[in-house]
């Protein structure tokens, strides 16, 4: 009896370390997830630092351009509401501006007065280059050779 209970000693001995290095071997593994985790999360802050640190600059950039443009349309206003008294005071100083524009002009100058003689004939000449010689006198315009001036 003495060597069964040897025997089943050494394999509860034997099962007790295979126990033991199991859950070694998975403590290790939780602590490289648990690493892993920390790692993973501390790269999501740090991206999430850099844009809210992005988001700033642009809400400052923002701020700034907002700034601009509001001066800006003071300025045209100011420009604006100026030009506009000068009118006002020019149309209150010089009344003729106020008249209405009329297309009177000289007398029997309007469309209706115009009339075409439709007897007329209308002939085109087209522009002379060069000149004639003498033997070329009665020869077509397309015949004609261009003599340099002397």
């Amino acid at each position: 009896m003495e060597k069964g209970k040897n025997v089943e000693v050494k394999t509860t001995e034997e099962s007790l370390r295979m126990k033991l290095r199991r859950l070694k071997q998975e403590i290790r593994e939780m602590g490289e997830r648990g690493i892993e985790v920390e790692l993973a999360t501390a790269a999501a802050q740090a991206k999430s630092a850099a844009l809210d640190a992005e988001l700033a600059t642009k809400m400052a950039r923002y701020v700034v351009m907002n700034e601009e443009t509001v001066a800006m349309r003071k300025g045209h206003d100011a420009f604006n509401n100026n030009i506009t008294m000068r009118l006002q005071k020019l149309h209150g100083k010089y009344p003729f501006f106020n008249q209405e524009a009329t297309n009177s002009g000289p007398k029997g100058t309007g469309p209706e007065f115009v009339e075409e003689d439709l007897e007329e004939e209308i002939v085109y000449r087209p522009p002379f280059k060069g000149r004639w010689k003498e033997e070329n006198e009665e020869t077509a315009p397309e015949a004609f050779e261009f003599t340099p001036r002397g």
